[in-house]
């Protein structure tokens, strides 16, 4: 039977048990308290492209470790163990982000580290991920645990790396320009690289390549698939258990190899544009998607993302 079939089935089937309604209450309850967290992240990913692209390639992952994880959905819309450990850290964790946060406002906490008003204040994304587990576990059953705390992960993951898009900016497109200029240059191209100020005098860093200025804007710190490919590394190894020294050289690797498909990407845009000026945006367009689909291709096959039908997910 479909598993759409199935969940519709046993919805209809507990929605006459009183329990069903009292997990639905807490659940309702979370939703609001969440609230601020959910509209932070839809503006992010609404007016940056790149959380964007980078959620829908979590999303496209998460259906191929359902595809191929042999999903069973036992006891759904149950508020079963899983369901409750997670709702009950998800509220332990929103309950200590709160007093911490008094804390750090009161007489006693103003003097704390920045380092702990920094992990109190991140403290609700790890809450957020685990109510979503949590709700997740209520809807389809335990027999998801794998898939589950393996999407749930990568989420807080890709919660707390967007937090750092806009600090990390500046830091990867010097050395974007500068990696890139590297490789040119290897190539017998003159490169400069270096600051000019725009009309109305913000700095912009230019990479002037046989003569021919090129912006190094935000859209070519490479923070996009660096951000992707980091993630994808984050799952498979949450997914395949990993031990944390291979989870630490999986997840580098997954940036370094991110790192280096944003070079070769912007040195490719470089040497076809003298000749491609006329469709200079188009070129631009096609050659990223390429590098970009490429790149997490590779790091999908390199870590071992499921492309066959693999043991049940509970497993």
């Amino acid at each position: 039977m479909p598993i759409r079939q199935q969940l519709k089935l046993q919805l209809i089937e507990r929605s006459h048990t009183r329990d069903f309604w009292y997990a639905c209450l807490l659940y309702l309850l979370l939703a609001l308290v969440c609230w601020p967290i959910t509209r932070w992240f839809a503006q992010s990913a609404h007016e940056q492209s790149r959380l964007f692209h980078a959620l829908s390639v979590i999303t496209l992952a998460t259906i191929f470790l359902i595809r191929f994880g042999r999903v069973q959905i036992i006891e759904a819309f149950v508020l079963n163990r899983q369901a409750l450990r997670s709702l009950v850290a998800t509220y332990g964790l929103l309950l200590l982000s709160f007093i911490g946060r008094h804390y750090t406002l009161s007489d006693y906490g103003r003097d704390s580290a920045p380092l702990l008003v920094h992990a109190i204040s991140l403290m609700n994304i790890p809450a957020y991920c685990l109510g979503i587990a949590s709700l997740s576990f209520f809807v389809f059953g335990e027999r998801i645990r794998r898939i589950n705390y393996t999407v749930a992960g990568t989420f807080c993951a890709f919660l707390i790396l967007s937090t750092l898009l806009q600090p990390l900016d500046w830091t990867l497109r010097s050395m974007a320009g500068q990696w890139s200029g590297a490789l040119l240059s290897s190539l017998g191209q003159t490169v400069e690289l270096g600051l000019h100020a725009d009309p109305s005098g913000v700095p912009m860093l230019m990479l002037i390549v046989n003569q021919h200025p090129f912006h190094v804007a935000s859209e070519c710190n490479g923070f996009g698939v660096i951000f992707t490919s980091i993630l994808l590394a984050v799952m498979l190894v949450i997914y395949r258990r990993r031990n944390v020294f291979d989870s630490i050289i999986n997840i580098a690797t997954g940036a370094l190899i991110g790192f280096s498909f944003n070079i070769l990407r912007i040195t490719v845009i470089v040497l076809l544009a003298p000749q491609m000026m006329a469709h200079y945006d188009l070129m631009h367009e096609v050659v990223g998607g390429i590098t970009y689909w490429s790149c997490l291709i590779f790091i999908w096959w390199l870590f071992m993302g499921p492309i066959k039908d693999e043991g049940g997910c509970d497993q």
